[in-house]
């Protein structure tokens, strides 16, 4: 008897204590739209690859539960989370270069408060990105300088072509604490050459570091280049900002790359996911966000299939018990 009151009630407690799983996920729904560099409409296989990366970035920051989905020229994207704030930075284009550094100076506003990250705020318009285009990638040596004393000025404000600019051309843009403006060269290496990224602690450099591996063809480009340019400066751009620009001290040949730069855990974690993860094609913009729910993922449910389980065995061994003491002869007497 006291069997069966140990194993009922301690059916009890686990349902109990397993009680969540029965219920929906509390969860945010945010569309986005999409803004290309041009303002012409994405292409089908433009918003397929952006489903993908998205739902790599979430996988990769814990929210490997979310829901991703197309509708017509926006993307849907639904996290187990009641906070939007948590995923801003899937938005990011996440375009990474190498840049050979041409020229550097201060900026004149000094050091800023970091602007907006891209998608946090509405899209600038396609003519404004096609301007600074024109003006911050100009092969034209006067039109450089006059680009980089203008870009001076305004490294605190959000910048228009984050995320847009062009590899193959030369680039004026800021670092990302506003303290510096650089002229930088064509693009040495991009996001594409990129096979995986991890983020770490370097403790010799007492500071958080993301770390990144290179495709085959990477790694040849880059020790080919490294070899060729010991002692020069290069700069790690992401979405046309300078993370980090380090000076080359010797060839590169094992197609490992350790990025630097102001970062916590938490930003080197979410920067080596959106590596990691690839580059957007174009940029999204937050258009609404609201409270939804999302169905119990499959752990959940395999949980609720076997608590059943139990519960059905439970109860088959309590009847078969409860039969037993009914029914078994009484103990004599003497």
């Amino acid at each position: 008897m006291l069997f069966l009151v140990v194993l009922v009630g301690g059916y009890a407690a686990a349902v109990l204590l397993t009680r969540h799983i029965w219920d929906d996920r509390e969860a945010t729904r945010i569309t986005y739209a999409t803004v290309t560099s041009d303002g012409a409409p994405a292409s089908a296989d433009a918003l397929v690859k952006v489903r993908d990366v998205v739902e790599k970035r979430l996988y990769g920051i814990g929210f490997s539960g979310s829901e991703v989905k197309i509708d017509n020229d926006t993307v849907v994207v639904t996290v187990p989370s009641r906070d939007p704030d948590t995923v801003r930075d899937i938005a990011m284009p996440g375009q990474l270069t190498i840049r050979p550094v041409v020229h550097a100076m201060a900026a004149k506003t000094g050091p800023q408060t970091p602007p907006p990250a891209p998608g946090a705020t509405k899209p600038f318009p396609a003519q404004r990105i096609s301007d600074e285009k024109e003006l911050r990638q100009s092969t034209n040596p006067s039109i450089q300088i006059l680009a980089l004393q203008y870009q001076a000025t305004r490294c605190g404000d959000e910048d228009a072509l984050a995320g847009h600019d062009d590899p193959n051309l030369p680039l004026v843009t800021c670092s990302a604490d506003g303290q510096t403006v650089y002229l930088l060269s064509k693009a040495v290496l991009s996001g594409t050459e990129i096979s995986e990224a991890d983020s770490g602690y370097n403790r010799d450099a007492g500071r958080y570091v993301v770390d990144v591996a290179l495709t085959a063809a990477g790694t040849n480009t880059w020790s080919e280049f490294t070899s060729a340019n010991i002692g020069a400066q290069t700069a790690f751009t992401l979405d046309s900002r300078v993370v980090s620009a380090p000076q080359i001290r010797e060839a590169i040949s094992g197609g490992q790359l350790q990025i630097s730069g102001d970062f916590t855990a938490e930003s080197a974690r979410e920067l080596a996911g959106i590596l990691g993860s690839g580059s957007l094609p174009f940029s999204l913009s937050p258009e609404s966000s609201a409270d939804a729910l999302l169905p119990a993922t499959l752990i959940a449910k395999l949980l609720r299939v076997l608590v059943i389980a139990v519960g059905i065995g439970v109860l088959a061994i309590t009847v078969t018990g409860a039969v037993y003491l009914v029914r078994r002869p009484a103990t004599p007497h003497w």
